[in-house]
């Protein structure tokens, strides 16, 4: 068994060895070669606490015979150096693991040392005394080995080393943080202006919804400048798992004119398409030229543009969702209600229920004509469905049926006089379980619009409507209503 490194003293009652005959220049040689031989092991690191391999290991021989590679030991030698060579094998096992995984690769160069310097290593054994490593580079042949430097040198090479890493980035950064050309600053103000606005409308959109998942219910009123109309709404997400139900209520001057608009948009298979209409649609109805002198031209053209774009906001969207719209746009003296899908509108003339719009529905004889025309079928599913899929044969959105679903609306004009009491727009989810005439009822037994709407929406839960149930309820104050002439609206 060979032993490398250093050699402690040797006991008293060690016999002597076959390395009493070699001469101090062969030792030193031998230790050469054995540095040589051997890779390099890693300096003493006080950080990580791992001590120099080389520097202090201590083999004991035990004055025991040294035993050449094939010789058999004698069996005392045996006996004597089983459990002290167990002990030995496993300390530089475990050194060894340490040593390969902390030394990083390519630190130092080791060759082979000559097989006849090898030999020699093998016939010897070094008696008393400790061998180290010379401080400077061990020579063997034309080849020199570095010995590593001392932990205050690594430590001061591997701070340095950050250090220069560190300027090095700084002197990187800004070169390559500075803009080739500055925008205007005006303009930066008006995009963060923008952008501000556009996360303050999130925000106040995102508590709406929050307040909606929390109670399920949500309601209030409104009153126009002049005292001339107030409306109430109220909104419950009833059995759904969530709210695809939006309405909007918007009131300008154009003109020096009172325009007002109102609108429950139920969405299906999605809230997107019914959202999308609240922030867009009568911004865009109300942009359009033709508003005040062709109110119907210009609803029309707007329900289709609308959905145009919707469609265009989604292309890269897998869902497919899609909304009902049904809208009052009150001018003058001038009621104008437009209709896509199965939510409805109802006014009260005279204590009467009348529909200001027919729902939709794929079985109706002109729609059912109309989809068949165009290459679509309408079968049963439940109920009467385009392609088997859709409740309804018209609506914003729904991309896959766009052949077939379309968003025309169908617009209805009803003038404005004493007979004319309030007008009811809801979803179907009111409508599916509360007739018109129930509806006109519950809303006079009320004087506020706010709380007939809410008892609209409490009525149609309490009868078992599964769908979210959404209502506007707008009641008409003539005595303090203008006289505005009929040719202010629309003269088609």
């Amino acid at each position: 068994m060979v032993y490398d490194g250093a050699v402690k003293d040797q006991e008293s009652s060690a016999s002597p060895t076959p390395s009493a005959a070699v001469s101090e220049a062969s030792s030193a040689a031998v230790s050469e070669a054995v540095v040589r031989a051997r890779p390099a092991r890693p300096a003493h690191d006080k950080r990580l606490g791992v001590r120099h391999p080389l520097k202090h290991r201590r083999y004991r021989a035990g004055g025991k015979m040294m035993v050449e590679p094939g010789g058999v030991p004698s069996a005392l030698a045996v006996e004597g150096e089983e459990e002290e060579t167990s002990e030995v094998e496993e300390e530089e096992e475990e050194e060894t693991t340490s040593a390969e995984t902390e030394m990083p690769s390519g630190d130092v160069e080791v060759s082979s040392a000559p097989a006849a310097v090898v030999s020699v290593m093998e016939e010897m054994e070094v008696e008393g005394g400790e061998m180290e490593l010379s401080p400077e580079g061990a020579t063997l042949g034309d080849t020199e080995l570095e010995t590593r430097p001392d932990d205050d040198d690594e430590e001061e090479e591997v701070s340095s080393l950050v250090v220069a890493q560190g300027e090095r980035k700084q002197e990187d950064t800004p070169a390559a943080s500075v803009p080739a050309s500055e925008p205007p600053v005006e303009k930066l103000e008006d995009k963060e202006r923008e952008e501000k606005e556009k996360q303050e409308k999130e925000k106040e959109r995102q508590k709406e919804r929050e307040r909606v998942d929390e109670v399920g219910y949500m309601s209030g009123g409104w009153k126009s400048p002049d005292g001339s109309l107030s409306c109430g709404y109220s909104s419950f997400r009833g059995k759904r798992a969530s709210m695809e139900d939006f309405y909007d209520i918007k009131s300008s001057k154009i003109d020096d004119k009172q325009i007002s608009l109102f609108g429950i948009f139920d969405g299906h298979g999605g809230s997107r398409a019914a959202e999308y209409l609240k922030e867009h649609l009568f911004e865009n109805l109300m942009k359009h030229p033709e508003f005040m002198t062709n109110t119907k031209l210009a609803i029309s053209e707007t329900y289709k543009k609308t959905d145009s774009e919707f469609l265009d906001s989604e292309r890269t969207s897998h869902r497919d969702d899609g909304s009902t719209a049904s809208s009052a746009v009150l001018m003058g003296n001038h009621l104008y209600v437009a209709n896509v899908g199965d939510s409805r509108a109802v006014i009260s003339k005279a204590g009467k229920a009348i529909a200001l719009s027919e729902d939709h529905k794929p079985n109706r004889s002109d729609e059912r004509k109309r989809i068949e025309s165009a290459g679509g079928i309408v079968m049963w599913a439940g109920t009467w469905r385009v392609g088997g899929v859709l409740a309804m044969s018209r609506a914003f959105g729904n991309r896959l049926l766009k052949q077939f679903v379309i968003a025309d609306p169908e617009i209805q004009e009803q003038e404005i006089n004493d007979e004319l009491e309030f007008l009811i727009i809801a979803s179907d989810g009111l409508w599916d379980v509360v007739p018109n005439e129930d509806a006109v009822s519950l809303v006079r037994m009320e004087e506020e619009p706010e709380a007939a709407a809410r008892k609209l929406t409490e009525a149609a839960f309490a009868r078992g409507s599964g769908d979210n149930i959404t209502c506007i309820v707008v009641k008409f104050q003539h005595d303090k209503m203008g006289s505005d002439s009929p040719s202010s609206g629309d003269k088609s």
